[in-house]
């Protein structure tokens, strides 16, 4: 036993001067000779700490010095695989000449190359076949690459079985925990999920990220309220668990508890963990209470912390819009728009300050740029026809409601909205008209129809007696396209 580890660190240093003399090769642009072997050593070196260009041009000369070697252009396969390129990985691969039968890389290599290729049935055949040449603690990597390919196949029990396999030789067992709830919520076995991280906290009762994932698993279902307790434990045994803290503050924000969700927000701060994130969403719960000051605060404290997120100068362009300073508020919403130009939630702050400034021209200017952006989303036209509306254009603001119907497939919002501006033109018959077909399309929020303008709207003996109509309809006929439950 003492001789192979004598021989085993003879080897390792053997190695460690061969990249030594590798790199001063380099660096004095000379040229020198290495043997496959130490060039495979010098490849995986570059791999394993993710010098991609270092180890690109090592396989290279490596090939200029043995361009017969098999194992050499698995190397060269696996830079391609490193880098993306299946296809390329691929053709490689099938020119390769094997040495001996006994070559797991191969198997591994192609495996991979096959799985990035979209290839699953032929990658699996490639790493069962590499899986007896591994000892059983050996075989983490490519249990978990099968479950994945099974996952991929929707073969959803026999990617558990093998995320099952590889989950006690996991260094880190939270992705694979996230995998097996993915296939039990992708398999429609919620109730399952719970079942299988119950009976691991069963064994151990202290394992915090299966706390989590029965949380997650609540939260997906709706069941907003019961995920509660699983994360509050994972956070009392590891109180510095980032992401727990923040799915168990969005909970309490979701049900409007925006108080439970700073007291577990500053409990991750008292603990240590302190992000940009953490304190843009304390922010936005202050906001929410209405402490304006606070939630400056706090925005400003998560810009400290990262100057490039777009989330902070959002919550102060709403903080400064709702103390009445519209300018200012633009100005933070037109930074968060260059750090998040996808986001046109920040495009609707923009237009809705310069409404109040009365710039209509430069509101819509901002509302045009969503409706090109999402041309589907019924509310950019319902913004834009509201603009119209507040100027008393009310034909222009019909206009925009018919093509976003024609864009939105009649979208129902659109449709309440069309009956209203024509009840406000004075146009009765076509109000009338609208109503029935966006009671039809929506019947149950037919209450905000009303609360557009309750003086026009609901002392009206026609909108009143149609309503009344189709609520009967409704009564006799729940399901009135006659499709099942």
């Amino acid at each position: 036993m003492f001789e192979d580890e004598d021989y085993y660190f003879e080897h390792e240093a053997e190695m460690e001067k061969a990249i030594e003399r590798y790199e001063s090769m380099l660096e004095e642009h000379d040229s020198a000779y290495f043997d496959s072997e130490e060039f495979e050593y010098i490849i995986d070196h570059y791999t394993q700490h993710n010098e991609l260009k270092r180890s690109r041009q090592a396989v290279e000369l490596a090939l200029a010095q043995h361009p017969e070697s098999s194992k050499l252009r698995i190397k060269y396969a696996r830079q391609y695989l490193l880098e993306n390129d299946a296809q390329r990985a691929f053709e490689i691969m099938q020119h390769i000449e094997r040495e001996d039968d006994d070559d797991p890389d191969y198997f591994l290599t192609l495996g991979s190359c096959l799985a990035m290729l979209g290839k699953s049935e032929e990658a699996l055949e490639n790493y069962f076949s590499a899986l007896p040449y591994f000892d059983e603690d050996e075989k983490f990597e490519l249990y978990n690459a099968i479950a994945y390919e099974y996952q991929h196949m929707q073969q959803f029990d026999l990617a558990l079985e093998f995320y099952g396999k590889a989950l006690p030789y996991a260094e880190d067992n939270d992705t694979i925990y996230h995998e097996i709830r993915c296939c039990f919520l992708s398999a429609g076995r919620k109730e399952d999920a719970i079942a299988y991280f119950q009976q691991i906290i069963d064994k151990d009762p202290y394992n915090s990220k299966a706390w989590t994932n029965i949380g997650d698993v609540y939260r997906m279902m709706g069941q907003y309220e019961e995920s509660i307790d699983p994360y509050e434990y994972a956070l009392s045994i590891d109180p510095e668990d980032l992401w727990t803290n923040m799915h168990l503050a969005d909970i309490y924000y979701d049900l409007g508890r925006y108080k439970e969700a700073i007291d577990t927000l500053e409990e991750a701060l008292r603990n240590g963990v302190e992000t940009s994130m953490i304190h843009t969403t304390i922010g936005d719960c202050y906001y929410r209470l209405n402490d304006l000051q606070t939630a400056e605060e706090h925005f400003k404290k998560a810009l400290e912390i990262n100057p490039m997120i777009g989330s902070g100068y959002a919550g102060l362009g709403y903080v400064f819009s709702d103390r009445g300073q519209s300018r200012k508020a633009i100005k933070y919403f037109e930074k968060a728009m260059t750090i998040e130009p996808w986001e046109t939630d920040h495009l609707y702050s923009i237009a809705t300050d310069y409404m109040k400034l009365k710039e209509y021209d430069k509101a819509l200017e901002y509302l045009r740029k969503i409706q090109e952006t999402t041309p589907t989303d019924p509310d950019a036209y319902y913004y834009i026809a509201d603009l119209y509306g507040q100027q008393d254009k009310i034909d222009e603001a019909i206009n925009t409601i018919k093509f976003g119907l024609l864009q939105t497939d009649n979208d129902a919002s659109l449709l309440y909205l069309l009956a209203y501006a024509y009840f406000v033109k004075g146009c009765h018959n076509q109000g009338l008209e609208a109503l029935d077909q966006a009671l039809d399309a929506d019947f149950e929020v037919w209450p905000d129809f009303l609360e557009y303008d309750r003086e026009l709207l609901a002392n009206d003996n026609d909108i009143l007696e149609l309503i009344e109509q189709h609520k009967k309809n409704q009564e006799t006929n729940p399901n009135p396209n006659n499709t099942p439950a």
